[in-house]
C-alpha cells in the first residue's frame, strides 16, 4: 500500500550534476541532482529552489523535492550526504504516489542502501480505501514501519467517529499487513472495546489469516461462535475454513473453496458437517445427529476440443448439492442455500457434458433428486446416467425434405423399488414448405419411434416393455413483424397436431414413462412482442393450450404468460394456468416490481392448487398459497427495509422482517427483526419450526464487521 524506497545503485553507476539556475538553465529552472542507472536513465532526482554543495553534503532549500519512479516527496528542507547515501527531509514532508497524498511527516531520513528512515510525527494514508495511520513517531527499516502511539481509522482525520488506538504497531509495506498491540476501539475518544492483539490486511491483496468471528445467542442452541480462517497461497484459488460451536447443540466445521481455471471460469465448492449432542437430538427428536453436505458449481466450454477438430465445441456443467437434510442449510451461511437448486423441499443436482460438431451431438447427463421433507429418498428414481447421440437435421434427397436421428439410453436407479434401463430411438422425417409469400409455413413429419424398458429389482412383477410406433406430426406456423411510427410489433402462431399411426405395445410401462405418438394431441400456441422506438422490449405475451383427443380429460391446462416493462424501473409479471376440468385456475403467479435509484419495492402473489399438473423439470408440484411483499428505501445516510411472506389459506406469516441500516462515512450500524417458519427434519418427517430473532450489524468500514444475533 505505502512505500518510501529509493532503489540502491552501485556507486560506479551514479552521476551527479549540479546546475546553477542563472548560468546553465532558463530562468524558471531549478537546481537538481540526478541519479542514473547503467542505461543512463534517470531513476532519482533531487530538486530545490536553492542548493548548496559543501564537499559531500548537498543542501536543498525551498520546495525541496525528491522524485523516484512513481512517487515524489516534497519538504521545506532536504539534505543529501553523498558519502553515507542518506537523505534527510524536514518540515511539512508530503509523499505522493500518482496524484494522491499517502504519507505525511515532519521529518524523514532515508538511507539508500539500508532502506531505513525515521519519521516524527508520522501520517500514512491509502488513497483507495481511505485508511490512514497516524503516530507520534515511526521508524522505517527493511520495508517495515514500527510506530509508537498510533491511531488507525478510515474516518475524517480531524474528528473520526471511530479509531483504533494502540501503544505499539507495525506495518509491513511488502505484505500490506498492519499489526497492533493492545489496541482500543474508541467511538470518538471514548474507549468501548479492548483487544490484546489485532492483526489484519491493510490492502486489497488476498492473504491467509483469521477473519472476523461471528458471535450470537439463541435460546435453543445457546452461544454461537464461528471463527473463519482464510487460506490464499496462490492467485488462482482460495479457501475459507470455519469451525463453529453452539454451546447447547454441538459443533462442526464448514469450508468454502474457489478456483479459477485457465478460461477464467470459477469452480465453487462448499462442504462441511455439524454434529449435534445426543441430548439435543433426543430432545428435538431429530432424524439425523450429523448434518453434512457437499456442493459444487462449475461451468466450462472448450474443455477438450479445439476449433479445428471435428467436434469443435464441448461443454461441462456441474450443479451438485448433496445434503443430509435441510438443517445443513440452516447451520451454514445463506450462500450455501442460494447456490442450491432448491424448489420447496426438492433439491436437484445436475452433471452434464456434451460434444458438438456441424453434424453430430453427443451428450452425457446425470440428474439426482432429494426430497428434504422425507427421512429417506431410497424410493426416488434417479437418472444416472443418460447418454444421447443426436444427428443434426440435414437435407435428404430433395429440397425441403429433411431428417434427423436421435438415440438415448437412460439408467433409472434407486436403492428401494424397481430400477429400469430405457433405450429410445427416434427418426423424424420433415417436409416443410412456405406459402403465401412466406407468410405461412406448413410441415409434415412422419416420426419413427421405438423404446424398450428393462426392469430390475422388481421381483418379477414387471415385464420388459417394448413400444414401436410410426406417428405423424403436422405443423403450421407464421411469424409476422411490422414497424410502426413509434413502436414495433412481432407475433407468431403455431399449431402442432400429433396423429398416431402404426404402433405395437407390449409389456409394462409405469406412469413414470411417457410414450410419444400414443394418443392424438393438438397444441396451439401464440406469442407476441412489442418494442418501443429504440427497439427496447416493452411487452411479451405467450399462450399455450393442449388438447388430448383420446382421453377422458380432453383439454389440458391453458397457460397465459404476460410480462410488461413500463420503463427501466417498473415491471409486471403474470403467469396463469387454467384447468378446464376443474373450471378454475390451478396455478397463478403475479408480481409487480419497482427498481428505482433510491427506492425498490415489490408485491406478489403465488397460488397452486393440489390438483395442478406436476412438472418436476419446471418446479411445478405441491400446494402453495401466499403473498409476498417488500421494499427498500435509501435516504442520505439511512436505509430502511421490510418484507413479508403470508400464507392466506393457513392464515400465518411464513416470514417477515423489518429493519434499518445507517452509514456515516466510515461507520455503519443496523438492526433487523426477523420472524420465520422453517422446516426441520424429525423422526416423523419435516415439521415446522418457528424462529424469531434480532440481528445487530456493526461495521467499521472497511476494517471491522460484526453480526450479533439474539433470539430463540
Amino acid at each position: 500500500m505505502f512505500k518510501i524506497h529509493i532503489k540502491p545503485i552501485k556507486p560506479t553507476l551514479i552521476a551527479f550534476s549540479l546546475a546553477v539556475a542563472f548560468a546553465l538553465q532558463p530562468l524558471h529552472a531549478r537546481p537538481s541532482v540526478k541519479q542514473f542507472d547503467k542505461n543512463q536513465e534517470a531513476i532519482f532526482e533531487f530538486l530545490a529552489d536553492d542548493m548548496e554543495y559543501d564537499k559531500s553534503i548537498i543542501i536543498g532549500k525551498g520546495h525541496a523535492t525528491v522524485i523516484n519512479l512513481d512517487y515524489y516527496v516534497s519538504a521545506d528542507l532536504a539534505t543529501y550526504n553523498t558519502n553515507t547515501r542518506e537523505i534527510t527531509l524536514k518540515g511539512n514532508v508530503n509523499a505522493y504516489k500518482g496524484n494522491a497524498l499517502y504519507l505525511k511527516a515532519q521529518e524523514i531520513k532515508i538511507k539508500l542502501q539500508e532502506d531505513y528512515s525515521f519519521l516524527e510525527p508520522f501520517y500514512l494514508q491509502d488513497s483507495t480505501s481511505g485508511l490512514w495511520v497516524e503516530a507520534k513517531s515511526a521508524e522505517y527499516n527493511q520495508n517495515i514501519y514500527a510506530m509508537q502511539d498510533a491511531s488507525v481509522s478510515t474516518c475524517s482525520v480531524n474528528n473520526p467517529i471511530w479509531q483504533l488506538k494502540a501503544s505499539e504497531s507495525a506495518y509491513d509495506i511488502s505484505k500490506e499487513w498492519l499489526t497492533l498491540w493492545h489496541p482500543k476501539l474508541c467511538i470518538y475518544d471514548v474507549p468501548v472495546l479492548y483487544f490484546p492483539y489485532l492483526s489484519f490486511s491493510a490492502g486489497y491483496k488476498r492473504k491467509s489469516g483469521l477473519l472476523y468471528p461471528v458471535l450470537g445467542s439463541s435460546k435453543d442452541d445457546g452461544i454461537l461462535y464461528s471463527q473463519p480462517f482464510y487460506i490464499a497461497t496462490d492467485d488462482w484459488w482460495d479457501m475459507t475454513l470455519t469451525p463453529t460451536m453452539r454451546s447447547k447443540r454441538g459443533g462442526g466445521i464448514y469450508s468454502e473453496f474457489r478456483m479459477v481455471d485457465d478460461k477464467e471460469q470459477m469452480l465453487w465448492a462448499n462442504f462441511g458437517a455439524f454434529i449435534d449432542s445426543k441430548s439435543y437430538q433426543q430432545t428435538y427428536e431429530l432424524e439425523n445427529q450429523t448434518h453434512y453436505g457437499f456442493q459444487l458449481k462449475y461451468e466450462r466450454k472448450d474443455l477438450l476440443t479445439k476449433a479445428q477438430s471435428y467436434f469443435y465445441e464441448d461443454g461441462l456443467y456441474a450443479d451438485i448439492s448433496q445434503v443430509s437434510d435441510v438443517d445443513y442449510f440452516r447451520l451454514t451461511d445463506g450462500k450455501a442455500q442460494n447456490n442450491a437448486d432448491l424448489q420447496g423441499s426438492l433439491l436437484t443436482s445436475r452433471l452434464n457434458y456434451f460434444l458438438k460438431s456441424d453434424s453430430d451431438y453427443i451428450g452425457i447427463y446425470g440428474r439426482y433428486y432429494s426430497d428434504l421433507s422425507k427421512t429417506s429418498n431410497a424410493e426416488t428414481l434417479q437418472t444416472l446416467p443418460q447418454v444421447q447421440y443426436h444427428r443434426q437435421i440435414d437435407n435428404l434427397f430433395i429440397d425441403d425434405l429433411y431428417y434427423s436421428f436421435d438415440y438415448q439410453i437412460k439408467h433409472y436407479t434407486r436403492p428401494v423399488g424397481y430400477r429400469a434401463i430405457q433405450q429410445e430411438v427416434e427418426l423424424p422425417l420433415l417436409y416443410s414448405k412456405a406459402f403465401a409469400n412466406d407468410y405461412v409455413n406448413i410441415s409434415v413429419s412422419p416420426v419413427f419411434y421405438a423404446t424398450q424398458v428393462d426392469y430390475q429389482n422388481d421381483k418379477g412383477a414387471l415385464d420388459t416393455g417394448r413400444y414401436l410406433t410410426q406417428h405423424w406430426q403436422f405443423k403450421a406456423n407464421t411469424d409476422l413483424a411490422k414497424q410502426y411510427e413509434n413502436f414495433g410489433h412481432t407475433m407468431g402462431f403455431e399449431a402442432l397436431y400429433t396423429l398416431p399411426g402404426f404402433k405395437d405395445k407390449k409389456g409394462d410401462f409405469t406412469n413414470f414413462f411417457t410414450l410419444p405418438g400414443d394418443r392424438q394431441e393438438l397444441r396451439l400456441s401464440a406469442v407476441q412482442y412489442f418494442y418501443d422506438a429504440q427497439n427496447i422490449l416493452k411487452l411479451s405475451h405467450r399462450m399455450r393450450q393442449y388438447f388430448y383427443l383420446e382421453s377422458d380429460s380432453q383439454i389440458g391446462e391453458f397457460e397465459n404468460e404476460l410480462q410488461y416493462f413500463y420503463d427501466y424501473s417498473w415491471s409486471f409479471l403474470s403467469d396463469i394456468f387454467y384447468a378446464h376440468s376443474e373450471n378454475r385456475i390451478s396455478e397463478a403467479t403475479h408480481k409487480l416490481r419497482y427498481d428505482g435509484e433510491y427506492f425498490n419495492a415489490y408485491v406478489g402473489h403465488f397460488f397452486r392448487d393440489s390438483f395442478a399438473e406436476v412438472d418436476w423439470s419446471r418446479g411445478r408440484y405441491g400446494e402453495a398459497n401466499y403473498i409476498m411483499a417488500g421494499f427498500e428505501k435509501e435516504f442520505a445516510n439511512l436505509e430502511i427495509f421490510a418484507s413479508l411472506g403470508y400464507d392466506y389459506k393457513e392464515d400465518y406469516f411464513k416470514t417477515w422482517q423489518v429493519g434499518f441500516e445507517t452509514t456515516i462515512r466510515c461507520f455503519a450500524f443496523g438492526i433487523k427483526y426477523v420472524s420465520e417458519i422453517y422446516p426441520k427434519l424429525t423422526t416423523r418427517g419435516a415439521e415446522a419450526q418457528d424462529d424469531k430473532y434480532v440481528l445487530f450489524t456493526i461495521k467499521f468500514i472497511p476494517l471491522l464487521s460484526a453480526d450479533v444475533r439474539a433470539g430463540s
